[in-house]
Parts: C-alpha cells; sequence; structure tokens
C-alpha cells in the first residue's frame, strides 16, 4: 500500500514499551461513515496498546459492539516503518476492511493520534483517524491537533464522532 500523501509526521517515536498501557477513544473521524457506523468494520473502541519489547509490533485491545452488547477483542500490527504499523492478516471487527496501515502520532504526555489508511477489498480507500488519551476526557489542545489532522486528511469536521459520548463499553 503507498504511503498517504499528508500523512502524519511524528517528532517522537512511539515504537516502545514506554507508551503500553490503557488508552481510550476520545474522538474519532472517517472519510467513509458507514465504515465508523455503530456497526461498521472500523467502529472500535480501544482501551489497550501494548508494543513489544522490539518496537517490532502493537497489539490493540479493543471492543466491539454487536447488538449493544460489547465484546473484548484485540488485532496485531507489525512495523513497516517509524510510527507505522499494517496489520498482519484479517481480525475480526474488520471483516471486509482490506489491507490496514497505521500511523501513530503523539500529541502530548496522554494524547494520541491514531490514523488509519484502509483499502476495502474491492479498492476503496477509507481514511479513518482517532484520538485516544490516558484520561477519560482530551484536553484542548488535544483535540485542536486532532481537528487540524482532520482538516489535513480533507476528512469533514462534521464527520467526528465524540466517543466520550457513546462509549459505555469501557465501564463494562
Amino acid at each position: 500500500m503507498p504511503v498517504v500523501e499528508g500523512a502524519l509526521t511524528a517528532t517522537t517515536s512511539i515504537s516502545s514499551t514506554a507508551w503500553d498501557g490503557d488508552w481510550r477513544i476520545h474522538y474519532a473521524a472517517s472519510s467513509n461513515t458507514e465504515k465508523t457506523s455503530e456497526t461498521g468494520p472500523l467502529n472500535v473502541y480501544l482501551h489497550n496498546i501494548q508494543f513489544n519489547e522490539e518496537g517490532d509490533s502493537v497489539v490493540f485491545h479493543h471492543f466491539l459492539k454487536a447488538d449493544g452488547v460489547c465484546i473484548e477483542s484485540s488485532f496485531t500490527g507489525r512495523k513497516i516503518g517509524d510510527n507505522v504499523y499494517t496489520l498482519d492478516s484479517k481480525y475480526e471487527c474488520f471483516t471486509d476492511a482490506g489491507a490496514n496501515r497505521i500511523h501513530f502520532i503523539l500529541v502530548s504526555d496522554d494524547g494520541l493520534i491514531i490514523s488509519i489508511e484502509n483499502v476495502d477489498e474491492a479498492g476503496n480507500r477509507t481514511r479513518h483517524i482517532g484520538l485516544v488519551g490516558k484520561e477519560a476526557e482530551a484536553d484542548d489542545h488535544d483535540l485542536e491537533r486532532f481537528k487540524e489532522e482532520v482538516r489535513k486528511l480533507g476528512i469533514p469536521e462534521e464527520n467526528i464522532v465524540d466517543f466520550t459520548k457513546v462509549d459505555d463499553c469501557q465501564t463494562q
């Protein structure tokens, strides 16, 4: 999959166990809102990230919702560049998702932007971006940086979903 034009750039490499731990999704936006709808393949409620010691793979622990029930799941990414990972194979949450490239950018000590470039089996490209944090709410700086990246990717701001209001999986 080619590198995305206007891709996020980071000054700090995050592929380290220093960034392991609990993260929660605060906001997400997508160029294709069907993929991030409650039944969409990219609608995941992240709750933990774990890098291996070498930093060449990462496991995302998250919840999916099926018929309103939160189901715990995970998927693994393999490092292919600085702060860039690709999914090794299909995972339950990406049933029609095809190829996925995940890019991280650190925005603060407890704020992280995760950008996903998805090319599904039909060749359709979707840009998905999420702001995750260590706290229950995103701070204003992190949210503004997230919105800036949303604009850079050409995703309309009206496609932003506030997961702090819809993520009831974290409390179950």
